[in-house]
Order: C-alpha cells, then sequence, then structure tokens
C-alpha cells in the first residue's frame, strides 16, 4: 500500500510550486525573474550532483528543443499564468498535459489515438474554457491561456526528449537542458528585474523553496518512483498534479472556484480520468 503511494509524493512536491509560486508572482517578482532565478539556482545544485554522481552532461543541438520547452518554455508559462489567475486554475490546465502527449505522439511517433483519448480531449478544452469564462478577476483568460501552453509546451518537451534519452538518462537530459537555458532564461529575465521584490523576505524564501523542492527534490523522488513502480505506471501518477494543486490552492490560499469553475473542474478531472484510464488499459495488454 505505501508503495503505491510513495509516486505521489513528487507530484505533491511539484504543487507546492504552484501555491509558493504564486504568492512570491504577486508580491511583485516577475514571473521571468522567477523562471530565470529558480533556474540558475536549481541547475547549480544539479550540475554538482551531475558531476559527484558521474552523469553525462553534454551541449548539444537535439538538446536545444528541450531546454526551450523543459526549462524555460514550460516555467516561464506557467508562472505567467499565475500572475494573471489563480493557482488552481493553472494547476488544472496541467491536466491537459497527458492530452496533447497523446496528440502529438500520435502524429509525430506513430502512437495510437483511441476514443476514450479524443473524449478527454473534449473534455479537457470545454473545462477549461468554463475555468476561463467563470473565472472573477479580468484577465483570468489569459492565466488558463498561458496555462494551457504550458501544458502544450511540456507535451513537446515530452516527445522531443525521447530521441535524446536514447543515450541519455532523463536526469542528464534535465541536467544538460537546465544549463542549455541559462544565456536564454536570463536574456528574458533582464528587461523585467528589479531589486526591490528580492528586499521581501517572504519572496526570497519562496525563491529558494521553489528551486530547492520542486526544482531540485522532486526529481529525486520522481526516479525513485520510477525505480520502484516503473516508468509507465510512475507515469499514471502525474495526472495526479491537478487535483494536488487545487487541494493545496484551496487548504493555503483560500482560493474558491466560483460555481462555473467548478464546473469546469469537474470537466477537467473527468478528461483525466478518462486518460488515467486510457494509460492503465494499455498497460495491461502491454
Amino acid at each position: 500500500m505505501i508503495e503505491a503511494l510513495i509516486p505521489l509524493v513528487p507530484q505533491f512536491l511539484w504543487a507546492t510550486n504552484f501555491v509558493v509560486s504564486k504568492i512570491v508572482v504577486s508580491k511583485g517578482l516577475h514571473a521571468m525573474a522567477l523562471t530565470a532565478i529558480r533556474w540558475t539556482l536549481a541547475g547549480a545544485l544539479l550540475y554538482l550532483y551531475a558531476r559527484l554522481a558521474g552523469l553525462r552532461v553534454e551541449l548539444g543541438k537535439d538538446l536545444l528543443v528541450p531546454s526551450l520547452t523543459g526549462i524555460t518554455g514550460f516555467s516561464a508559462l506557467i508562472y505567467l499564468g499565475l500572475m494573471f489567475a489563480e493557482a488552481s486554475v493553472v494547476g488544472l490546465t496541467m491536466a491537459l498535459i497527458p492530452i496533447f502527449t497523446a496528440l502529438l505522439a500520435f502524429k509525430y511517433l506513430g502512437e495510437g489515438l483511441s476514443p476514450l483519448l479524443l473524449a478527454s480531449l473534449a473534455l479537457g478544452f470545454a473545462g477549461v474554457a468554463l475555468l476561463t469564462l467563470g473565472g472573477g478577476a479580468e484577465l483570468t483568460w489569459l492565466g488558463a491561456l498561458f496555462g494551457s501552453l504550458a501544458a502544450l509546451d511540456w507535451a513537446v518537451y515530452t516527445v522531443a526528449s525521447k530521441r535524446v534519452m536514447r543515450r541519455l538518462s532523463p536526469m542528464e537530459v534535465l541536467v544538460s537542458a537546465s544549463l542549455m537555458a541559462q544565456p536564454l532564461n536570463w536574456a528574458l529575465a533582464l528587461p523585467f528585474l528589479s531589486p526591490a521584490p528580492l528586499r521581501d523576505a517572504e519572496v526570497l524564501l519562496g525563491l529558494l523553496y521553489v528551486a530547492l523542492v520542486p526544482g531540485f527534490v522532486a526529481y529525486f523522488a520522481w526516479l525513485y518512483s520510477v525505480k520502484l513502480v516503473g516508468a509507465s505506471r510512475a507515469g499514471v501518477y502525474i495526472n495526479a498534479l491537478p487535483l494536488l494543486t487545487l487541494a493545496l490552492s484551496w487548504a493555503v490560499l483560500g482560493e474558491r472556484l466560483s460555481g462555473a469553475q467548478l464546473a469546469g473542474a469537474g470537466l477537467v478531472l473527468s478528461a483525466l480520468a478518462l486518460v488515467t484510464l486510457d494509460t492503465l488499459r494499455r498497460l495491461s495488454h502491454s
């Protein structure tokens, strides 16, 4: 029983990224600055670990897309979303990740597209539309859009990384991509850098947290989960991220969804359930 719950640990840690980062951007630190600082700190820790563990670190053109998507794009789009919408709304858009991944795998990797996935696609987009339209803030739609683009971005990263992972481990890809992303991260952050937010102790603590825990510790918890239950089964647990983010946003930030947003959340989570069922069905036949 405990073994089955362990893969939820990294999902919980990643869910805290949405909540803590919402606090940080709400105190004036721009999304691009948060992206650059977080990955500078996390990248340094990852590089140190890679050297101590004897992992390969490469800087090649085939790692360009993973670095642009998995590091710069994904983080920046999430943090931009948090500047305009509740953490719960942005977190729920992460339910689109397995849907987008399945669509890209169908188009570029020749993988099948089942009726369950097609139904999840319809439910997922309808749910995000309700999350957007039912938001109390004027620019909630923009936050949901950035979150949806982040989900698409991660799907691109997942598909693009498969080729690189034929010769590098997932951790080696992560370390290499985090290093390659540094110049772009800081080029995008420089116009928005301001010392004022960095004088706030809560901002500094939040930065340290998202770099150390979601940016570093969570990946080791994830790799341990993969070793424990296998990559395919551990991958199913990623679908718990939106629900955990929703729960944390309610408990920590006191966020409450409107009636329309609750309906949207229901559709999004239903789409997630269909994706999970489809994944489990495929695993049972493999």
